[in-house]
């Protein structure tokens, strides 16, 4: 289909309403957050798009957390869901990823949960669908007990949680996720295949189809006929993007939070 037909089998909500992508995450998402924003605007011209978001490395939703001297506030605290309230007759599209950095904060999976439902009431408050994924390991099938101390040690070296706490806290998270499933929540339960050595990240050379992947899910509420595809020089500009703004903005404060960043 070409360019030309693709707009004309748009309806004028489809062309002419705005959407809002609140995305919040950590590491996988502020890696590869520019590849994906260009991405959806790509897939729903000529309708324009705003993006929200809350993301970092070692980023948590109910604890504070960072690497060196970037460190983030909860992103249940960061401010973007006031910055919300207003939205009226918006396209609203969210996407909760990168869950797990609490539970090596010694959060508990009660707590965590608790964290989650706020954020589903306040996104269901504005009307928004929701895109979420599942903590992609299994610990016990995955990682031993002596990878997971290494692992540990690099990402979390100030966290004493014990494998089998970070084990049940995965199991429980993910059966609440599991539960949520709806016509307004979007369970992404399948992104195990692209996560890489660690466990932790997407494989680089998987990190366009992941990417691609979730795309999809948060683009297919506007019904847009362009399937969705991110190119390995998009997830490459987009790690460069991340680490100018981690030295940049979290690192030295050399430059300012746009007010899109929370």
């Amino acid at each position: 289909m070409s360019f030309a037909d693709h707009l004309a089998t748009l309806t004028k909500d489809q062309t002419q309403n705005p959407v809002l992508f609140i995305l919040l995450g950590a590491s996988n998402l502020a890696r590869s957050f520019h590849g994906l924003k260009c991405c959806i605007e790509r897939c729903i011209l000529p309708r324009t798009a705003t993006f929200l978001h809350a993301m970092g490395p070692g980023r948590g939703y109910v604890s504070r957390g960072g690497i060196l001297n970037a460190t983030y506030s909860p992103i249940i605290k960061s401010g973007i869901f006031e910055a919300t309230r207003n939205i009226k007759k918006q396209k609203v599209v969210a996407l909760i990823t990168d869950i797990g950095n609490d539970i090596m904060y010694n959060i508990s999976p009660d707590k965590i949960i608790d964290g989650l439902q706020h954020i589903f009431n306040v996104l269901d408050e504005i009307g928004a669908n929701i895109v979420i994924t599942s903590i992609p390991v299994d610990l016990e099938r995955d990682i031993s007990e002596f990878n997971f101390q290494i692992l540990r040690s690099i990402y979390f070296p100030k966290s004493s949680v014990k494998y089998f706490q970070a084990s049940n806290s995965i199991k429980s998270i993910n059966q609440f996720i599991l539960n949520t499933s709806n016509q307004k929540i979007t369970v992404m339960n399948d992104m195990k295949r692209f996560i890489g050595i660690d466990k932790i990240h997407y494989s680089i050379l998987k990190s366009p189809l992941a990417w691609s992947h979730i795309a999809e899910k948060l683009t297919a509420p506007l019904s847009t006929n362009v399937f969705p595809k991110l190119t390995t020089s998009d997830m490459a500009l987009s790690m460069t993007n991340n680490i100018v703004q981690i030295l940049l903005t979290d690192i030295f404060k050399i430059e300012k939070k746009t007010n899109q960043t929370f």
